[in-house]
């Protein structure tokens, strides 16, 4: 059995998403590269996810951290979270992606319809190269694909009217201005959408239980590596 998991390194911002019955989004800085050219340094709101199997993540490396709640498929499914769709950057794939976000830019020869330019970064909000500069790690060369991410990513609608696309150079000036602008719109879930949660101690899982009337069942520790060399080189 697999579960969609948001995974977290601190014990307090477990609680915090336990507490709030939801998760926060944010704008996420995403380089898009076609070979050795970058075509697109945006930042998309979302919340992050990876679909794991439970009877062997403890044999997996999970590198965001060894805290996490897990929610069921029908939530996700309510919810439209998608799998992150990984391209190599010298693909076919990787060169029709680039063609359609050049057709959505303001001096293309033919002007789209708008409902179309959405749709094209509506794509692009899912997508990501294969092997690329991690920024939450810092390093070069990273292997996205084992990371089996899944992403919430909203329409522009569920956060009232705001941009599901910025660019990086206009985010970075203000970054607290717009995720501001994401706070009335957090992703929410109630406790029977819950279907596993990890912690690091016996102790926490007890306070997990006892302060959130969570079954002991579903509260696991967490037992995986997150040795980030063997991730990084991990193919």
């Amino acid at each position: 059995m697999a579960s969609t998991i948001h995974f977290t390194k601190k014990f307090e911002t477990l609680k915090s998403i336990l507490t709030e019955s939801s998760f926060r989004l944010k704008y996420c800085r995403e380089q898009f590269y076609l070979g050795d050219k970058l075509s697109s340094s945006a930042v998309h709101p979302m919340v992050s996810f990876s679909n794991q199997v439970l009877k062997s993540i403890d044999k997996k490396n999970i590198t965001y951290g060894r805290y996490g709640i897990g929610l069921k498929k029908s939530w996700v499914e309510k919810k439209k979270l998608h799998p992150v769709l990984y391209i190599d950057r010298n693909s076919h794939l990787a060169n029709a992606l680039v063609d359609l976000l050049r057709a959505r830019r303001k001096n293309a020869r033919i002007e789209l319809a708008p409902h179309v330019k959405l749709s094209i970064i509506t794509i692009k909000c899912f997508t990501k190269n294969i092997i690329g500069y991690n920024s939450y790690f810092k390093i070069n060369d990273f292997n996205f694909r084992v990371e089996k991410e899944w992403r919430y990513v909203p329409t522009k609608s569920d956060i009232g009217g705001s941009l599901i696309s910025q660019t990086k150079k206009l985010y970075d000036e203000r970054p607290d201005y717009y995720n501001r602008k994401l706070n009335d719109f957090p992703l929410q879930f109630t406790a029977e959408d819950i279907e596993c949660i990890f912690v690091e101690t016996e102790k926490q899982r007890s306070i997990i239980a006892e302060n959130f009337g969570i079954a002991k069942s579903i509260i696991k520790l967490s037992k995986w590596s997150t040795d980030l060399k063997k991730v990084k080189g991990e193919k």
